[in-house]
């Protein structure tokens, strides 16, 4: 019998491996009774080692220590020695670790291997991995990194590389139970508790199995476990654990084979039984979805890449309900070992010391456990054994509450114990072991342990209590402590503890979660109790994405239970929101009115939530139909908190909450992908129907080719609900959409429900098509500016305006329909805004076309008009905006300065319209003699217009004919006659014709431009073209007395005309040859920029431009004078006529005025602008070039900081060095080369000539004349050369050598100092330069003048040297003797291209074509040079006089 029960055990056990599964059953009985049976004795060690055989415990136990422990009690049925009987150690043991040595690689490191260039980055590094990210931000990246490492923590450390394994194996003790026990008295006893193992050897395995399919099968499964097994250690997924326990979990394990693109693991995927997958051959992706903030929608980004070894799972939270952080795509044609958790628990159940191999991530897991759990009384609150009790009681009993954390394989209650203690546990499983049974159940998150006894049910314990996850965290209530609290004065507390005659057995009910919800406040209790079964837990690591925003999830609700969590929208945090134990955020999403999630929610600590699916909801609602009601009411509530926050349609802004509702109760929710309008399940979408753009933007291309782009919260195709045909040829995506649409159906099937709203929504819907007309027109959303398309309300404040567009609603008019019929009382103005309306007369061609943009009838508004003057129908479907008089005059009292602007208008004949025949000929001496039939086909259809003030009436050259062009009359303000160039030669007065010529016939284009004067708005009379026309055509006698008014009227203002011209020419055209900038220029080139200059009169006293003010032009003075000053108005110079001033703002270089400018008597002036010469010297690609190099050179004499810079100052080149080297000319002088003054040197002011380089003198008189040369400059001290003493004395200067000078203004020089806060120190250095050489140059040329001013007697006083004569002979100082032809009207700086030795400048002279021959005609001592020009002979100076000093 012993014998029968020994081999049903070995058979069973044997049946339960998987290397025997698919076996017979009879051979494995066969097997189990050949197998032998040992007894290894007391306190036996059993080895693991190759050619042990395999053993099963048939009747006592074994403990089986892996490691440091604890150990575990293998009792019947337990198998081990597999891999000794297959002869596995030594070669297992040898196997060589092919790891890579980077497992995985994520976009995180790319990225920072990229920016710092770290040579250590991995070998794939190089390969494409095809990363992307939507931004590199920090938050990105950091998510990025949590993501990976919540992934496969235990393939990477905490910073991201493989963690470090320790190379000492775990030791593996199998021992006899029976050593452990004590007091064994009798040895009969110990006889009967020793352990018997079944041993079963490889050999006797096929010799039972000989020739039989079992053999065949026990091969396969063989090969298949050992293929696990030898991969498992090639890839050390699990580091030094010894090989039994290896080939326990390769044989619970799955081979999985996965082809390129399939899914191994989803991103959200979340059950009570997870695997741990090791990657064991290919590659994988890593897919995450995040939130793009360019294209505002959440979509998958690859974010890693995972290499054979990594795995893909968190041993220290299994089974606790963690969702996948991201999904797992195979790369390549990819293998995985699966491992279900289930069996990992129960290979851990049989080998606690496993986990010893994952020390440092339980203890970061603990460390992770500790910052999230919730207050205990928070968690003794929603338990359902104190829900619901008085909340003091609760604070009572969480004060003796302990939190204790096991490890695998604790065991903290055993069987028939005593101990009532209280166990809730908040994370971990509870294995629940009987010693008859042995393992029966294993308790999750939320059970509540030894309640039975806790209450008094029980009072000896049925079952052991042992951990079976690596964490184990739990609340202790000691009874004890219990008890005390109860009878210190919760008497109903005990009353309802004692009353208890049943519990739940320490299973979780979910139903007071939703009884707690706000959301189901008011429902059934079975609603409730049916919605609680559809709860559901969810876990969430540190830095784990719960929600993502702009995600189409399983919209499912959330209640936070423990931990915290933080909301992020649009990458960035929003911290007074974050999510905390109570917490519940989906209700939108749960009850339909949001498709996508609005912001991310990412758990900042571990997060316990409650998840409600909403599929779950709706099918406890369908159970439920009494609680329909109660959600209608919600979702039409909530509906306008939507609508307040994500916006309604744009048309529906003020309808109520019931139409509201039941618009959203009807409307369909989509979800399109960028770039096809189809959802996203592929079914196209239609183009006929109304949408209301939820998140994300769209291109609208409409059948005449207009596309605009429509953004969040915007609609299209509203018309459709109002019968109008769509007209929108293609709908296109730029970005993941979620869109609301409505057909025309459901309109109306809304309606019917609202009636009483069905005018204001048709309404509602005419704005919208008129708000969108205006954009087409370019007009912004909600901008007043449509306005502005009426002259009438262009003179108006923005504020008037800004009230009146409300008072506006839009009309639509179908082709044919009257907009204004004649005769009808006249108060509505309209602006058509789409389409247009037409007056038609007697042809067949309009007499008068209104387009989009234009207005119908503004006299209406004033009253000017009584009815109106004609009927306009639609030509087509035509939109237009009308605004009612009584509305108008509203908006009118509150603008006391409108009101006087219209009142000018009115004169004082009103409704003239209706009596202008009449009019025209008793009040207009040119229609005295005109018949009253001619005048009344003249004024047929005569309407009134209006014109702000300076706007073109008629145009300058605009083509005429009789029959279509129109003329005016004047009724209140003037108008100005404007010639071609803009210069206003009359003013034509109220109640005068305009553009009777062009009307008449009498000329074929208009000659003259006639604007609305300055002073205010003008009415006019329209006279039509075409009524015109039939009034000439039948009365041709009528028109002589007008054309002779119209070729008046055109002699004057060719008069005019050639006045200007002739003014051009004389005053400014010479002008503008004399400016720096136009030097070289062609005279055709000069007229071009001189004919549209005006002249502009400035009063004595008034300013033409102030320091400070922004500067785009050049200003000449033509005739006047002009006083400059400076920023704290100091006078600094006065500039007279032919002064320039404006030509560093003119070519880019200075952006403001550093001068005010102030009249002193009547000033005239022109202004050249920098836009008007850029549009001349478009023709002109040598001249546009010369201003560019003429500004490169400006740009590069800053950077040298010249003139200054080249005296013996010891300057820097702070900013008025640059200040003045920016407004210095710069020019090269030739040898020989000689300069003179220009003609309006004086119109500037004072100015200076500094030398860089080289040295020439300065003569005066004739070259030949003993005095010369009066003196020698150059650079050094000698540098200074004031110009405005050479023009009073009459002096020039010639170079002796290549000279490099700068002219400089003194005025600049003043502007310059006193623009900074502190005079630089090297001023007054200048300041005595300058003064000391005007005092020796002034009295040189003084004496020199004086003397050469003379009479010459007839005997020459001072005899001439010898022409071969040498100078440096002399003791005295010799005179120059310098032959040069005189040429007088020869410009000091003529147009040159040719290279100077000093770079280019802005006028050079003639001089040799190249540097070479330039600098040979550098005179030497006591040499002559002849230049053709004259003969110049050298001395030297005489000792007396001053060298220069050695900073020279």
């Amino acid at each position: 019998m012993t014998e029968n029960w020994s081999e049903d055990v070995v058979s069973s056990a044997l049946a339960a491996q998987t290397l025997f599964r698919g076996c017979d059953p009879e051979l494995l009985k066969r097997l189990a009774a050949q197998a032998f049976l040992w007894t290894p004795g007391r306190g036996h060690e059993i080895p693991m080692r190759d050619e042990m055989p395999l053993m099963i415990v048939v009747s006592g136990a074994l403990y089986v220590c892996v490691g440091g422990g604890p150990a575990a009690t293998a009792s019947t049925g337990f198998a081990i020695g597999f891999v000794g009987m297959l002869r596995l150690h030594e070669a297992a043991e040898a196997q060589f670790r092919s790891r890579r040595n980077t497992l995985v690689v994520n976009a995180t490191e790319i990225l920072t291997n990229e920016e710092e260039g770290d040579p250590d980055h991995p070998d794939d590094c190089s390969e494409d991995y095809g990363f992307t990210l939507p931004d590199h931000s920090d938050f990105t990246l950091q998510l990025v990194r949590d993501c990976i490492m919540n992934l496969c923590p235990h393939t990477l450390s905490s910073k991201g590389h493989a963690p470090e394994k320790s190379t000492v194996p775990l030791r593996m003790e199998v021992v006899d139970a029976l050593t452990n026990q004590r007091n064994l008295l009798q040895k009969e006893d110990m006889q009967a508790g020793l352990c018997k193992l079944a041993c079963i050897s490889w050999e006797r395995i096929y010799d039972v199995f000989a020739g039989t399919p079992s053999l065949e099968m026990f091969e396969e499964n063989q090969q298949a476990v050992r293929y696990r097994f030898e991969t498992l250690i090639r890839l050390a997924a699990f580091p030094n654990v010894p090989l039994e326990v290896i080939w326990m979990l390769a044989s619970l394990s799955e081979l999985r084979s996965y082809a390129a693109g399939d899914l191994i693991v989803k991103e959200g995927d979340c059950n009570s039984v997870e695997s741990l997958l090791v990657l064991s051959k290919g590659s994988a992706d890593v897919n995450k979805i995040l939130f793009d903030g360019k294209l505002l929608e959440a979509q998958p980004f690859k974010i890693a890449r995972l290499y054979p070894g990594t795995m893909i799972g968190d041993v220290c939270f299994i089974e606790s309900w963690i969702s996948r952080q991201a999904s797992v795509i195979a790369h390549e044609d990819t293998e995985a070992i699966e491992l279900p958790s289930r069996r990992l628990l129960d290979v851990m159940a049989c080998y606690p010391g496993l986990t010893s191999i994952y020390v440092s991530r339980s203890r970061e897991a603990s460390v992770i456990l500790q910052r999230s759990l919730t207050r205990p009384t928070d968690v003794l609150a929603s338990m359902k054994l104190f829900y619901g009790l008085n909340p003091a009681f609760i604070r009572s009993l969480a004060n003796i509450t302990e939190r204790k954390m096991n490890f695998l394989g604790d065991v903290f209650k055993e069987e028939g114990t005593t101990d009532r203690t209280l166990r809730v546990q908040e994370f971990g499983k509870v294995r629940v072991e009987t010693s008859r049974q042995g393992s029966v159940a294993l308790s999750d998150v939320g059970t509540v342990l030894g309640e039975m006894m806790f209450l008094g049910m029980r009072t000896i314990s049925q079952a052991t209590f042992r951990a079976a996850t690596p964490l184990l965290v739990m609340l202790w209530i000691p009874h004890h402590s219990f008890e005390n609290i109860i009878n210190d004065g919760y008497p109903f507390e005990g009353a309802y503890f004692r009353s208890l005659q049943r519990t739940d057995h320490g299973r979780e009910d979910m139903s007071h979660y939703a009884h707690d919800l706000k959301l189901f406040r008011g429902c059934g209790q079975s609603f409730i109790h049916d919605i609680g079964e559809c709860i559901h837990r969810r876990a969430y690591k540190p830095g784990q994405t719960i929600v993502v925003q702009a995600a189409i999830d399983d919209r499912s609700l959330f209640l936070v239970s423990t931990g915290r969590a933080s909301v992020i929208i649009n990458g960035k945090v929003q911290a007074e929101e974050e999510l905390s134990p109570g917490h519940v955020f989906g209700e939108l999403t749960l009850l339909g009115l949001v498709l996508l999630r609005s912001a991310s929610v990412v758990a900042t600590t571990y997060c316990n939530c409650l998840e409600m699916p909403r599929q779950a909801f709706l099918d406890a609602l369908d159970k439920h139909p009494e609680e329909t009601d109660h959600f209608e009411q919600l979702t039409r509530l909530h509906a306008v908190q939507v609508a307040a926050e994500q916006g309604t349609w744009p048309f529906l802004t003020k309808a109520s909450e019931r139409l509201l509702y039941y618009l959203n109760l009807h409307a369909t929710r989509k979800s399109t992908p960028p770039g096809e309008w189809v959802t996203r399940e592929g079914a196209p979408l239609p183009t006929d129907m109304a949408y209301l753009l939820v998140s994300g933007e769209v291109y609208v291309t409409e059948e005449n080719g207009y596309r605009i782009l429509m953004s969040e919260g915007s609609c299209f195709g509203e018309h459709v609900l109002i019968g109008l045909d769509a007209g929108i040829s293609s709908i296109e995506p730029k970005t993941a959409c979620e869109v609301q649409m409505v057909s025309r159906t459901v309109f109306e099937k809304v309606m019917a429900e609202c009636p009483d709203e069905r005018d204001s929504t048709v309404q509602g819907i005419l704005d919208e098509m008129a708000i969108k007309a205006q954009q087409k027109l370019g007009v912004e959303r909600g901008s007043p500016e449509i306005l502005n398309r009426c002259a009438f309300f262009r003179a108006a404040n923005e504020n008037f305006m800004k009230l009146m567009r409300p008072r506006m609603y839009a009309m639509l008019f179908k082709a044919g329909e009257f907009i204004t019929r004649e005769r009808d009382y006249a108060d509505h103005m309209f602006i058509v805004l789409r389409g247009s309306a037409a007056v038609m007369g007697d042809a067949v061609s309009p007499v008068l076309r209104f387009t989009a943009g234009t207005a119908i009838s503004e006299a209406s508004l004033l009253g000017t008009c009584t009815f109106y003057p004609y009927a306009v129908r639609a030509e087509n479907l035509c939109l237009v905006l009308a605004l009612l008089r009584n509305d108008f005059n509203e908006v009118l009292d509150q603008f006391p300065d409108e009101r006087e602007l219209f009142h000018r208008l009115l004169a004082d004949e009103e409704d003239i319209l209706q009596r202008l025949p009449r009019v025209l000929k008793l009040h207009h001496p040119l229609f005295a003699s005109s018949s009253i039939d001619f005048l009344k086909a003249v004024c047929e259809f005569a309407d009134e217009v209006y014109y702000a003030a300076a706007e073109c009436i008629i145009v300058c050259g605009e083509s005429c004919s009789v029959g279509e062009t129109v003329m005016y009359m004047l009724v209140a303000g003037n108008a100005a006659v404007i010639l071609a160039h803009g210069e206003e030669v009359a003013q034509i007065k109220s109640g005068s014709l305009v553009g009777e010529g062009g009307a008449l016939g009498i000329a074929n284009k208009r000659s003259t431009q006639v604007s609305a004067w300055k002073g205010g708005m003008v009415r006019l009379i329209r006279l039509q073209g075409q009524s015109i026309g039939k009034a000439v055509q039948k009365h041709p006698d009528d028109c002589k007395a007008l054309e002779m008014q119209f070729l008046m009227r055109s002699q004057k203002n060719a008069e005019a005309e050639a006045i200007r011209k002739e003014w051009i020419a004389k005053s400014v055209i010479p002008l503008l040859k004399n400016c720096q900038i136009f030097q070289g220029f062609s005279t055709k080139l000069i007229s071009k920029i001189a004919a549209p200059l005006l002249k502009i009169q400035f009063a004595a006293g008034k300013d033409l431009c102030v320091a400070g003010d922004l500067a785009d032009s050049m200003m000449v003075i033509i005739d006047g004078e002009v006083e400059a000053k400076c920023k704290e108005g100091k006078p600094v110079a006065r500039l007279m006529t032919s002064a320039v001033t404006g030509e560093l703002a003119i070519l880019g270089l200075l952006s403001f005025r550093t001068a005010t400018l102030t009249a002193c008597r009547q000033t005239d002036t022109v202004v050249v602008t920098s836009a008007g010469l850029r549009s001349i010297l478009k023709s002109s690609e040598a001249a546009s070039k010369h201003l560019q190099k003429l500004a490169q050179e400006k740009l590069s004499q800053i950077d040298r900081g010249f003139p200054i810079l080249s005296l013996p100052l010891g300057a820097s080149n702070d900013v008025v060095v640059r200040t003045i080297a920016l407004h210095s000319a710069r020019c090269i002088w030739a040898p020989g080369e000689t300069w003179r003054i220009p003609e309006n040197a004086t119109a500037s002011g004072r100015h200076h000539w500094i030398f860089a380089r080289g040295r020439a003198v300065v003569l005066v008189g004739p070259a030949d004349h003993p005095m010369n040369p009066i003196q020698t400059v150059g650079t050094g001290a000698m540098a200074i050369l004031p110009e405005w003493l050479c023009m009073q004395y009459e002096a020039r200067a010639v170079a002796l050598t290549p000279v490099e000078a700068f002219r400089i203004s003194c005025m600049d020089i003043q502007l310059a100092t006193l623009s900074v806060r502190s005079i630089p120190s090297w001023f007054q250095r200048f300041r005595g330069l300058e003064r000391e050489a005007i005092e020796n140059f002034a009295a040189k040329l003084f004496r020199a003048k004086a003397v050469i001013d003379m009479n010459r007697p007839k005997v020459p006083i001072l005899k001439p040297l010898k022409k071969f004569r040498s100078a440096s002979k002399l003791k005295t100082t010799g005179p120059i003797k310098m032959q040069v032809e005189e040429e007088p009207d020869t410009p000091v700086f003529s147009a040159s291209t040719k290279s100077s030795p000093f770079g280019p400048s802005e006028t050079s002279m003639k001089r040799p074509s190249s540097q070479a021959g330039l600098l040979s005609t550098y005179p030497t001592r006591d040499a002559t040079h002849n230049d053709g020009r004259g003969h110049l002979r050298l001395r030297p100076l005489s000792a007396n006089r001053r060298k220069p000093s050695k900073q020279c």
